[in-house]
């Protein structure tokens, strides 16, 4: 940590803590007065509340051995103890009835309600429900089968798979509600270490949003490391399609940066602001392609189909609105969310232009790494 000694690092830690503590009791309403933090150096007892002086300790092993995320499920753990004891007024030191309620109340995952301190290795993933099942894993690897066939240099070729892919990832999603079966739900951090979300990364989010069956909701995280807090984004939806969503968000940022590179030259600003317009659009172009696509299918779907499908096929076009669970489990992870509005970026014109007719043209492309970016549980704003 930078310009600070290890004298002082604890201290930073333990008042980053009471401002989380207060931001959890803020978020879901609850009422407790904070309790004394303290940073122990316990490798198995990752965290503890001591009602006799009303101290949470949470230990600096975890902190430097984990993601911030984990940390704060482990500090909503504790939490826990401190209704049960302080609201509850329950004595029990087992990990019964009233502290699953307590967990309820904070909206605890199931993989940090045990009573051990020793935390899987792959916590980070497990607690954002990143373990397909085998049905899910066979679905993502035919979208990316799909998707890796627009790497054809022949455009018809290109487009063609982009309407499969698109196609089948509709047809699944339809399928899955009208199935009854209950979708896990799971979440993932797209964090890049910034104190701003750039516009271009919003205008992103949008084509997720309305193309790739998610939620998106923009949020912060603090940096244990730095000891700076990073605005972040976050993809909320069933394991499968935060998957897709993922590989396409990564996708098109390097595929931002790999057009800029090619086509700055032609510009005589090489501004930010010159840059950002090309970006937006990029996007803008993209978003129409993907419009128009999902315009074809549905109008291709509708000549095949019998009336009783072509009434499927409308309610599959509204699967997000319509998906009451997803909503649920967006308002658990952030129960005050609240729409903000943003004033445009500032654009030049002919390069937001040429922009978008780049943008017409890409494809998706297989080989984007997934596991880029930080992890974890978001704070909500």
């Amino acid at each position: 940590m930078k310009n600070f000694t290890s004298e002082q690092i604890p201290s930073l830690w333990a008042r980053q803590l009471h401002t989380e503590f207060d931001d959890i009791c803020w978020k879901y309403k609850i009422k407790l007065r904070p309790p004394v933090f303290e940073i122990s150096q316990s490798k198995k007892q990752l965290g503890s509340w001591h009602p006799e002086t009303r101290t949470i300790k949470i230990s600096s092993f975890l902190i430097m051995n984990h993601s911030w995320a984990v940390t704060l499920n482990v500090l909503k753990h504790e939490i826990a103890h401190q209704v049960c004891y302080e609201m509850f007024k329950s004595n029990e030191v087992a990990h019964g009835e009233a502290f699953s309620t307590a967990c309820d109340l904070l909206g605890l995952p199931e993989e940090y309600r045990s009573a051990t301190g020793d935390l899987p290795e792959d916590i980070d993933l497990i607690a954002q429900g990143r373990r397909p099942s085998s049905e899910e894993s066979r679905f993502i690897s035919k979208v990316e089968k799909l998707l890796a066939l627009a790497e054809s240099t022949n455009a018809n070729e290109a487009a063609s798979a982009m309407q499969k892919a698109n196609a089948l990832i509709e047809k699944y999603n339809l399928k899955l509600i009208n199935s009854g079966r209950d979708a896990h739900y799971t979440h993932v951090i797209i964090n890049k270490k910034k104190k701003r979300v750039e516009s271009y990364q919003r205008q992103i989010c949008r084509i997720l949003q309305e193309f790739f069956y998610v939620k998106i909701v923009a949020s912060y995280l603090y940096d244990p490391i730095s000891n700076e807090t990073h605005k972040t984004i976050e993809l909320l939806g069933t394991t499968e399609n935060v998957s897709i969503a993922e590989y396409c968000y990564y996708f098109l940022e390097k595929r931002l940066d790999l057009l800029w590179l090619q086509n700055k030259h032609r510009y005589q600003g090489k501004t930010r602001t010159e840059k950002n317009s090309y970006y937006l659009g990029v996007l803008r172009g993209f978003y129409d392609k993907l419009q128009n696509q999902k315009e074809q299918n549905q109008k291709n779907s509708s000549l095949k189909q019998s009336n009783e499908d072509r009434q499927l096929m409308m309610r599959g076009s509204a699967l997000i609105s319509q998906d009451e669970r997803l909503h649920e489990y967006v308002g658990i992870r952030f129960p005050r969310l609240q729409k903000q509005s943003h004033r445009g970026p500032k654009i030049y014109k002919s390069t937001y232009d040429e922009g978008i007719e780049t943008g017409k043209k890409i494809t998706l492309h297989k080989g984007v790494a997934k596991n880029e970016g930080n992890r974890g549980k978001l704070i909500a704003q």
